[in-house]
């Protein structure tokens, strides 16, 4: 386990543009001629959104690693886990949407439920991160 939290936001940052760059070309699929049959069962513009947040949220780890860099006093582990956690997670309500669940509506079956509630854990995580950066702050 990475115990540097700087090294692992960057390490995790540079792994979710990497994934959310091969999710983008997975997504020219039912694009293509061949791939048509995917077209009516898939929703592209939630699956835009999921790559385009993994990237957001990839470029907020790499802010707090910076910040982490430059001032040592913010650096902490479980703060860098939390950004971690979120990065990833966040975009769930969107890559579920992209296959016909709504996870942005805490109702409906089990699988929606749930899918929202991972999701709202995920922004807890993350506004508890920042919380705790800021927190750290020696103005």
């Amino acid at each position: 386990m990475l115990r540097d939290p700087t090294t692992l936001l960057a390490f995790n940052a540079a792994l979710q543009i990497l994934v959310s760059s091969l999710f983008g070309v997975l997504m020219l699929v039912p694009m293509q001629p061949w791939g048509r049959a995917l077209r009516s069962r898939v929703n592209a513009k939630a699956l835009l959104a999921t790559h385009l947040d993994w990237l957001m949220l990839a470029f907020m780890q790499l802010g707090a690693s910076f910040i982490f860099s430059r001032w040592p006093a913010t650096a902490d582990e479980r703060t860098a886990w939390m950004l971690v956690f979120g990065g990833w997670v966040n975009p769930l309500p969107y890559l579920v949407r992209g296959f016909g669940i709504d996870a942005f509506v805490f109702a409906g079956p089990p699988s929606q439920r749930a899918a929202a509630l991972v999701a709202a854990v995920s922004v807890v995580a993350i506004i508890a991160a920042w919380a705790s950066i800021l927190r750290r702050f020696a103005l």
